[in-house]
């Protein structure tokens, strides 16, 4: 483990980025470390939107215009795309709703995903990567109920962003379904290791059985391991890793404590350092054996800073890590 006094001195030494933010650009390799390649999930922004309006195409280009600004501010070059920080809001949950302004949600999210809008996708491709930030990867949200042309349209946005590799919330149900879009696409299509919060069963993707089950389904199969949620639900992560790097396309970094199954929250989402995941000696690991997928950092604990000033600590922490 990092000592409180190794990380604060760290930070102390830490720089603004102001060479980055100087050009409106990120370096080449500016967050890759002994040749760990951290990167960071564009969710770490959320705060970046107001999720209670909605957004026209102007806005949803405002909006990646202000997250290409954060990664640079925080100087990585290398980003996990989450599609629905764009996305029409309201409509995950629609199946169990109950009220009709949760399901004319869920609608109009599916009617947008099947308008195939891949301008803003497009946008977000230049925009970002003129920025000197390489999206390695998206997300989306793979529930249950989804039409056939709504897991399709989940690889035609991550074509429009430049990437071949998709991360997906999923269910042990939807991961097996969308396997064949993955082949048809002939793109990578990667379970996330998260208790989803659109999964009805208690035994979802998050346990270490059933992703490599999920590895079966098509030779595009891979994993995006999310190193906290894996340890909250009592998976060693680092032994993970070790066992299944071959077919691992990212890491989420994230620190939760082992065995606390409950679902995660800002407050329950802990510090790097103050809980139980080992993400030092992950990358570590990484380090060692020159692992090629980036670790990715997804900052979701609770914070009064901003966003940015607090995905720079989590960078310097892995920096610190690597050392």
């Amino acid at each position: 483990m990092i000592t409180r006094r190794e990380f604060t001195k760290s930070l102390a030494a830490m720089p603004l980025a102001t060479a980055a933010l100087a050009q409106n650009k990120v370096p080449p390799g500016a967050s890759k470390f002994d040749g760990v390649q951290i990167g960071v999930q564009t969710y770490s922004y959320r705060t970046l939107r107001d999720f209670s309006k909605r957004l026209d195409l102007a806005g949803q280009k405002a909006l990646v215009d202000r997250i290409t600004a954060a990664i640079i501010q925080d100087n990585i070059n290398s980003c996990e795309f989450w599609i629905a920080f764009i996305e029409p809001v309201g409509g995950t949950y629609a199946r169990t709703a109950t009220t009709l302004e949760m399901r004319e949600a869920r609608e109009e999210l599916k009617k947008w995903r099947l308008s195939h809008p891949m301008e803003i996708f497009e946008y977000s491709r230049k925009a970002l990567t003129n920025a000197g930030i390489e999206i390695h990867s998206c997300m989306f949200n793979l529930t249950d109920y989804l039409a056939d042309e709504e897991i399709d349209s989940a690889f035609e946005a991550a074509k429009a962003l430049g990437t071949k590799i998709v991360s997906a919330n999923c269910t042990v149900k939807s991961i097996k379904r969308a396997a064949p879009f993955a082949d048809k696409h002939n793109m990578l299509l990667a379970a996330h290791s998260e208790d989803a919060a659109f999964d009805p069963n208690l035994d979802g993707m998050v346990f270490a059985d059933n992703l490599v089950e999920a590895l079966k389904y098509s030779p595009n199969m891979r994993i995006t391991l999310d190193t906290g949620h894996f340890t909250a639900y009592g998976g060693d992560a680092l032994k993970f890793v070790e066992e299944h790097h071959d077919r691992i396309v990212n890491l989420h970094l994230k620190d939760r404590l082992k065995n606390h199954p409950e679902p995660h929250t800002d407050e329950n989402t802990t510090e790097f350092g103050k809980g139980n995941a080992p993400i030092k000696e992950i990358l570590q690991l990484m380090k060692r054996k020159k692992y090629n997928f980036p670790a990715t950092i997804e900052y979701e604990y609770k914070s009064d800073r901003p966003a940015t000033e607090e995905v720079r600590r989590c960078v310097e922490y892995a920096k610190t890590a690597l050392a």
